[in-house]
């Protein structure tokens, strides 16, 4: 679970138009989110207030071995009323830290009426240690960010107790750079990340020279690139120490609704002598639906090499029930819920010393029931709803409800596609597939339609992490989630192969967050 400044500063990053995954700084987001999570340490209550439009503070008060706590302060020149929200409209999707859905990078062609500003600091007691940071938008390609950090309790020491670290950062929608300075030991870094769009659709039609092809959908199916590789490195070099260092990494990562995409930019094809015999020809593998992301990283100077994988399944369960059965208008009601599961996987190898690591984790989520009534008319009018031996929404997506069906492409059989000597290919709106498809595909859409509207707003209530190392023999456990309007967090680290006595507990500890 991201902390509340964090929160706050990915609202800045939106409304600002800055991407943050365009940064070879979270390249290793998801995997890091994924199998190395954190887990509260003790018990710990977070309070946070938006104090003014532009004002936002955070208390933290938490019982490890003695009570300790931190306060934090943020403010900023820009208004987030439309990404800000208290924990009672806030879904636990904004705050979740797992699989990063890469979306395609923002644009910075529009300009910004300001330069935007954000200041923050934290104190934590009673040691007093003091951290800060201030982000100052140039242009809407360039930012400045400042963190520095103080720790009283050194000042008897010889060294400087205080470090600064510079940031000048400049992206564009493909690219982004970073020139880093910090003052321990004079480091100077370099950080830079290149975008390349995939696209892995054939580059004709199958069809026909009867075919016709809009415009309007070549360019949409052209644009639109299902997938993004992405390379980076980052080159270090202290003065203080005479040390440098080096990485490359990079990332392909699936980041669209794959039936979305799908039903939105390849052309609905129907035969001129029935146009309601409508179907949905989909050259595309089931392997391509699931998002997933790969990545690889290379430090050449320590002769380690790791790789990651991590695949996303979200799943739509759909069950009936009948409310007052001795009514006459004998009501039905349909429940919709949301599941999604994410697999992972880190694999290290030293060139050195020939040390390998593999870690593995998953992530399941659970979202609410949502209900959608109707009634025996509308679900018996579904029944027969086919064309010629065709059913117009696939039957396996009814017969094996645990399969949510943007999860399931139905591609024609060259019988079917073939069944006209005359097919055209036409720009189909949104509107004219809704009038000429059946009473079936428009019920089951219906309902989804009506559930994902809300679902994107408030998707997942609760999420469980796993993840074990498989070389160090330990596993950690985390569960998030929501009671009432409070977030809350929990987990606990086990070395599986105790010194004496079998597994011992490691970190263990509960935190409860609320949003004012």
């Amino acid at each position: 679970m991201i902390s509340y400044m964090d929160l706050i500063q990915n609202c800045f990053y939106s409304s600002t138009k800055w991407s943050w995954d365009n940064t070879y700084e979270h390249i290793l987001e998801t995997p890091r989110n994924l199998l190395h999570f954190q887990i509260p340490n003790g018990f710990s209550i977070i309070a946070s207030n938006r104090n003014t439009k532009f004002n936002y503070s955070s208390i933290n008060i938490s019982q490890i071995e003695r009570l300790e706590g931190s306060l934090s302060y943020l403010s900023t020149s820009t208004d987030l009323d439309k990404y800000y929200k208290p924990s009672s409209t806030l879904a636990l999707n904004n705050i979740l830290q797992g699989y990063r859905n890469i979306t395609k990078e923002i644009s910075h062609g529009d300009t910004i009426d300001h330069k935007p500003f954000l200041l923050y600091g934290k104190i934590y007691f009673p040691s007093q240690f003091i951290e800060g940071m201030i982000i100052k938008r140039f242009t809407p390609n360039h930012q400045l960010i400042v963190k520095f950090v103080n720790t009283p309790k050194l000042n008897k020491l010889t060294q400087t107790t205080s470090i600064f670290t510079f940031y000048l950062q400049r992206q564009t929608e493909n690219s982004s750079h970073d020139f880093i300075y910090s003052t321990r030991e004079a480091l100077f870094g370099f950080r830079c990340l290149y975008h390349f769009n995939l696209d892995n659709s054939p580059s004709t039609f199958p069809i026909n020279k009867s075919t016709y092809i809009s415009s309007k959908i070549r360019k949409n199916y052209t644009e639109m690139n299902p997938s993004t590789l992405s390379l980076g490195c980052e080159l270090w070099y202290s003065v203080g120490s005479v040390s440098p260092g080096v990485s490359i990494a990079s990332r392909y990562t699936t980041y669209i609704d794959t039936m979305r995409y799908l039903t939105k930019s390849l052309p609905s094809v129907y035969s001129n002598l029935n146009p309601i015999k409508s179907i949905q020809s989909i050259p595309y593998a089931i392997s391509c639906i699931h998002p997933l992301t790969f990545t690889f990283a290379v430090n050449p100077l320590l002769g380690t090499f790791e790789s990651t994988y991590a695949i996303r399944s979200d799943a739509y369960f759909k069950t009936n029930s009948i409310n007052d059965p001795e009514n006459s208008q004998n009501k039905l009601s349909s429940y919709i819920a949301k599941m999604g599961i994410v697999l992972s996987s880190k694999y290290q190898f030293n060139i050195y010393s020939y040390d390998s690591d593999l870690i593995v984790g998953a992530q399941i989520l659970r979202s609410k029931l949502s209900e959608v009534k109707q009634n025996d008319d509308e679900r018996s009018a579904t029944k027969s709803d086919t064309f010629d031996g065709i059913d117009k929404s696939p039957k396996i997506t009814e017969d094996m409800p645990h399969i949510g069906k943007q999860n399931v492409v139905y591609k024609v059989s060259d019988k079917e596609y073939t069944e006209s000597n005359n097919i055209n290919l036409l720009d189909v709106s949104e509107s004219f597939n809704d009038s000429i498809v059946g009473n079936k595909t428009k019920e089951t859409n219906k309902a989804l339609s009506e559930y994902k509207e809300t679902a994107d707003e408030d998707a997942y209530i609760t999420s469980l992490k796993i993840s074990g190392n498989i070389t160090k023999q330990n596993m950690r456990v985390a569960w998030e989630g929501k009671f009432y309007d409070w977030f809350v967090s929990s987990g606990v680290s086990v070395d599986m192969k105790g010194l004496d006595s079998g597994p011992r507990i490691l970190k263990y500890g509960v935190e409860f967050s609320y949003i004012a």
